[in-house]
Parts: C-alpha cells; sequence; structure tokens
C-alpha cells in the first residue's frame, strides 16, 4: 500500500449519479469527465489522498449495485490512478463492500472504506449485516492483502438498536478482533461532527488508526486535530458545505490554508 502520512487528509470525489440510480443523465463520460475535474483541483490544493464514492446514487440500494454502475467506477477509478501517485480508496454506498474491493483490485487502489465491518444495524436501505469473515476471505482469494480495510464504527445514518447494549468501544475492540486496519468514526448525519468523548474512549482502547470519517471543518479541525490520525473531508469542500453539491475551490482552498500549516507545525 501507498503509505498514508501522519494526520493525512483523503479527500472525497462525490461520483455523479451512476447507471440505474433515480439522478443518472445517461451519459458516462460527463461523469468520468467531472470526477477528473475534482481530482485536478484536489491535486492543486495539494491533498494526501483521494477518496471517491458514490454519493449520487440516492437513494441508496443495498447490494448487489448495478453492474453498468460498478463498471463506470472501474473506468473512473483506472483514469484516477494514472493522474494521481499518491494512496486511494473508494466506498461504495450502502454496504457494498465487496464491490468496493473489486474496484479497488481492479484499479491498484489502496483501501476501501466500509458499512457493517462488524455487527448488523439498520440502514436507509435495509439490514446491513456485519461482513467481515466474507470481506476478509474475499481478500485473500484475490491476493489483495495489500488493501487496506477502514471501517466505520456505530455509523452515520443508520439506527443501532440492536447493538445497543454495545458502546463504540466495544465495536472497536470486535473489529480489532477481526482483523481490520483502521476505523472510522462519525457523527450521527453527513456533515454532522464526531463526539469528542468517543474519540478519545476510542483512542485509548486501540493502536489503530483512527479516522475522522464527518463534519471536519476549518473552523473546527484545531479542535481535532490531536484526536485523530486521519481525516476523511467531502461535504465541507461543497458549495455551501451540503453534501449533495458541487465542488467548491475556494472552501477547498480556505481549509487547506488551515491545515496544512497545522500540519506542519506538529511535526
Amino acid at each position: 500500500m501507498r503509505e498514508l502520512p501522519q494526520k493525512f487528509l483523503a479527500a472525497m470525489i462525490a461520483l455523479s449519479a451512476l447507471p440505474g440510480s433515480p439522478l443518472y443523465d445517461g451519459n458516462d463520460n460527463r461523469i468520468i469527465q467531472h470526477s477528473l475535474e475534482d481530482l485536478e483541483a484536489y491535486k492543486a490544493a495539494g491533498v494526501d489522498s483521494i477518496i471517491i464514492e458514490n454519493d449520487f446514487d440516492v437513494p441508496y440500494i443495498t447490494p448487489p449495485l448495478p453492474q453498468a454502475a460498478t463498471d463506470v467506477v472501474i473506468r473512473i477509478a483506472k483514469e484516477i490512478r494514472k493522474r494521481f501517485d499518491g494512496p486511494l480508496g473508494v466506498q461504495m454506498l450502502e454496504g457494498a463492500n465487496e464491490t468496493s474491493l473489486e474496484i479497488a483490485v481492479s484499479a491498484d487502489f489502496d483501501f476501501i472504506r466500509v458499512e457493517g465491518f462488524v455487527y448488523g444495524h439498520v440502514g436507509p436501505a435495509g439490514i446491513i449485516k456485519g461482513c467481515a469473515g466474507e470481506l476478509l476471505r474475499k481478500r485473500k482469494q484475490l491476493g489483495a492483502e495489500h488493501i487496506k480495510i477502514f471501517g466505520d464504527v456505530k455509523k452515520k445514518h443508520t439506527a443501532h438498536a440492536l447493538t445497543a447494549d454495545l458502546d463504540i468501544t466495544d465495536e472497536v475492540m470486535q473489529a480489532e478482533l477481526f482483523l481490520i486496519d483502521g476505523v472510522v468514526v462519525t457523527g450521527k448525519f453527513t456533515g454532522k461532527e464526531a463526539d469528542k468523548e468517543d474519540l478519545e474512549k476510542v483512542k485509548n482502547v486501540t493502536t489503530l488508526p483512527v479516522v475522522i470519517g464527518s463534519g471536519i471543518t476549518k473552523e473546527n479541525i484545531r479542535d481535532y486535530f490531536h484526536l485523530a490520525d486521519g481525516f476523511i473531508v467531502g461535504s465541507t469542500f461543497r458549495k455551501d458545505g451540503k453534501f449533495l453539491e458541487q465542488l467548491d475551490e475556494k472552501r477547498l482552498k480556505a481549509f487547506m490554508d488551515v491545515f496544512t500549516p497545522l500540519r506542519q507545525s506538529q511535526k
């Protein structure tokens, strides 16, 4: 795997609506071109890593995803790999973790972000089952153990009544037992800040990388910087800080103007 630096920033490319989804406009080339435009903006800003996600495929469905959609993402991923030397990741919503792995293998990506690594939960599209056993066996079968798996714990946009008796640290310890490579902590919804107390507890029970996966902004990055090993950021780079909006290069620059000196000051 291409190494992620300490306190890494993984910038999210929100893929335009893919084949089969309600917002799909029928133009695959435009989807690819839009992704590459976002990539160039992120490269110019100096981000460490890129992660792609099918954000505009609302409302999401559980796997299997349409093969035509997966094929377009593989095309996008291969084009991004040609143009970016750093670590690359992918997440396919909702809970399409083996699809993410398939894309990562096809395009020489370095990590995937997954839902439901351990324990089941209820997502907007239905039950998401724990995937660790099947996913790691698939990774082994594909000879892809170099591809790291970062898994959400107490994931956003989900109901956790099935595991209401488990603290977030219980899920982290189970995920570590089941050989996860890093854990992702979020707020309850996209764009919402993670709970600082949760992050402190997680850092106290694991030596694995802890990544904040929602709610990071130029206004709060200083407060969260010491609580995580990496940051996956998407919404704050988009127009008005909204999840389903287009990349706003002014917002991206404003964030990097805070983030870059902050990280340099820690060296």
